[in-house]
């Protein structure tokens, strides 16, 4: 009876702790939201008004967060911490899309500026200039520059059918890196043509990580578009995109530096010790004493 009674306690108390994380971040997103809203209706948001609300709200949550943190070591406890905000400035951006209508309209405001533009200053007449290109190098460059172009100019069609060649031509095209300018196109491609289902899929092989905030945020407009909720940011496994392994990664870079600076330490000792023996003046010796300074 004694060990069922431990056991709903300590139920009672992991899931109260994950309410309460999950409800600190709920409250901080609703509060970026209204602090957005608020500047929004002042003048244009822009990246600025973003930092500048994280930064006004971030006092009032910062105690939670680092509450969160389970690192006795201070200097540990820190760094960790640092990470925590940065995760959370960066990973809101694609949440508020979602759940701020003000930053949605703007990012939709902004993409859609950015696409009139880039139509405006292309030029059919530099067509010919890229057919002759793509005539004397049929390669992935000269394919995508025509594509870029068709986008721009609004042929979609044709800038598809580029894009498609880009890929049979390209060596690397198992390498997904190589080829992200063209997923994203392909992807702007997609959503023009309201097929947000396969734009989405698209963002996702583009996806670097974590911190590749544009892509997050152009997938989340996308889904979003598509009739998505936030529950449809995708959790990836990768460790690499995981707070926990970063947390990970940064204590062994932590425990690197300090291994290294003890070595440099014991180093410089070391040469201090058979400076005060021997004595010298050669530029070699001197050169020895100066490698770890």
């Amino acid at each position: 009876m004694k060990i069922k009674n431990t056991i709903i306690i300590l139920s009672i108390i992991f899931f109260g702790n994950t309410a309460s994380s999950q409800s600190y971040k709920l409250a901080f997103r609703a509060d970026m939201c209204d602090c957005l809203t608020l500047e929004s209706q002042k003048r244009n948001l822009t990246e600025n008004a973003y930092k500048a609300c994280f930064r006004e709200i971030l006092p009032k949550y910062a105690t939670q967060i680092d509450a969160e943190i389970e690192e006795e070591d201070v200097n540990k406890k820190y760094l960790l911490g640092q990470l925590a905000r940065r995760d959370l400035i960066v990973v809101m951006q694609s949440e508020l899309v979602y759940t701020c209508t003000a930053y949605f309209d703007h990012l939709e405001s902004e993409k859609l500026s950015k696409k009139l533009i880039a139509r405006e200053q292309a030029k059919e007449s530099d067509l010919e200039a890229q057919d002759q290109l793509v005539a004397m190098a049929p390669n992935t460059y000269s394919y995508f520059s025509r594509a870029q172009l068709h986008y721009n100019l609004g042929n979609f069609k044709e800038a598809e059918a580029d894009l498609k060649k880009c890929a049979e031509v390209n060596p690397n095209k198992d390498n997904i890196k190589s080829r992200r300018h063209e997923l994203l196109l392909m992807a702007l491609i997609h959503e023009e043509n309201k097929d947000y289902a396969q734009a989405i899929s698209l963002y996702d092989l583009a996806y670097f990580g974590v911190f590749d905030s544009t892509v997050a945020i152009l997938r989340a407009i996308a889904d979003k578009n598509n009739g998505g909720t936030i529950a449809n940011i995708p959790k990836f496994e990768d460790e690499n995109l995981k707070p926990k392994d970063l947390n990970n990664k940064s204590r062994r870079r932590l425990t690197t530096r300090s291994k290294t600076t003890t070595k440099t330490a014991k180093k410089k000792t070391n040469n201090q010790k058979k400076q005060s023996i021997k004595k010298s003046d050669t530029s070699s010796l001197k050169k020895l004493f100066k490698i770890d300074n």
